[in-house]
């Protein structure tokens, strides 16, 4: 590996493929870690992500490819003499141990006595909050307790990188929210690199600094939380990350970074991308449903007229549905600035701003995820 690479790079992943028997898990993907960087792996069940994790922590042997841990080769090293640590989803808390012989056992696996390991036990304990829990014993702590408990054994080795497969599953709502601003936090302190493996889409952009988004054991997009949500680079990832509008259209003019899109019987103008989409050009259109305006007071660059469908109260929002010609196009707006004086079937004008609208082959409409 090359001096450059391996000073700025934690954890690479050079064409790394994982196959079991005639099933492709992981396939041909390509990751650079940053040193102190919150980074995660993001996908629906079975894309591919937790394998990707293991190979990372020596538990499962890439079929091809390089896996490199602070510059060095480690694609044949055991899991044991690689310098990460990984916390899983059940915590795997020894019952019979206190919480701080739990931490202690890393410690004594590698012969360090009490007297030295005790300033390390009680820094991790303070920094997971959880000081005065020392003797007490696995089923006396709440799942977020023992969450944490778990988070201090894995610290507790300061290593290179903490693996982390979607330890909050277990949790309820409000303990998981609460438990993603604790793990954030113990990130930015620390410094560690943190690989963070879940398919809740809401944790991964809360908490990471990159994010990458993984299909049937492929990569489809690396990017920033901003860049995943608002420059989606597939219609998968546009689908997987929060909600959005797709409609068919054809190309019917091209501009140096323009094009002139039909959707049903309307033209819109949207941005040019990395696509080489050109006139005549059948195309899946995007966009954002907190992007579509409903009766905008300025006149937008991109203006349609559209008929209430549906309105959907959701607490501090409203989800408006409206229905032209066949298509269909959702918009969602604050409570507070709407207007509700319009019935069912009222005539709405929708208008969007150009740099908010993504457009794709229609060949890849087949990969959105369709939740109805």
């Amino acid at each position: 590996m090359d001096k450059e690479s391996s000073n700025f790079s934690q954890i690479v992943l050079k064409n790394v493929s994982k196959v079991f028997q005639d099933f492709v898990a992981v396939d041909n993907i390509n990751l650079d870690i940053k040193k102190s960087e919150f980074f995660s792996l993001l996908g629906p069940s079975g894309c591919g992500k937790t394998t990707t994790l293991r190979m990372i922590a020596g538990l499962e042997s890439p079929t091809s490819g390089k896996i490199f841990l602070g510059g060095k080769d480690v694609t044949n090293v055991p899991a044991y003499k690689r310098d990460v640590n990984t916390v899983f989803q059940d915590y795997a808390i020894f019952p019979h141990m206190n919480v701080w012989d739990n931490i202690y056992f890393p410690l004594k696996m590698k012969g360090i006595s009490k007297k030295e390991a005790a300033p390390k036990i009680e820094k991790v304990l303070k920094l997971v909050n959880m000081l005065n829990f020392s003797n007490r014993y696995s089923h006396q702590l709440s799942g977020g307790q023992r969450q944490r408990i778990a988070l201090a054994r894995a610290l507790v080795n300061e290593p290179q990188a903490l693996l982390l497969d979607e330890p909050l599953g277990a949790l309820d709502f409000k303990l998981r929210v609460a438990m993603q601003t604790v793990l954030k936090d113990i990130q930015q302190e620390l410094g560690i690199t943190f690989i963070y493996v879940t398919h809740d889409q809401t944790e991964a952009i809360t908490m990471s600094d990159r994010i990458a988004v993984m299909r049937q054991g492929v990569v489809d997009q690396i990017g920033t939380p901003d860049e995943i949500y608002n420059k989606p680079a597939t219609p998968f990832v546009a689908s997987f990350i929060g909600e959005m509008n797709f409609v068919d259209g054809k190309v019917v003019e091209e501009y140096e970074d323009e094009l002139k899109v039909k959707i049903a019987n309307n033209f819109i103008i949207c941005k040019k991308n990395n696509y080489l989409i050109k006139k005549d050009d059948e195309v899946l259109v995007s966009i954002r449903p907190e992007k579509v305006y409903i009766n905008p007071e300025q006149k937008l660059p991109n203006q349609i007229y559209a008929k209430l469908s549906r309105i959907v109260f959701r607490g501090d929002n409203y989800q408006i549905t409206t229905q032209f010609d066949s298509s269909e196009l959702t918009s969602v707006v604050a409570a507070k600035s709407i207007n509700l004086n319009f019935n069912l079937g009222h005539e709405l004008r929708l208008g969007w701003y150009t740099e908010d609208v993504q457009v794709f082959p229609i060949q890849l409409k087949k990969n959105i995820i369709k939740y109805k």
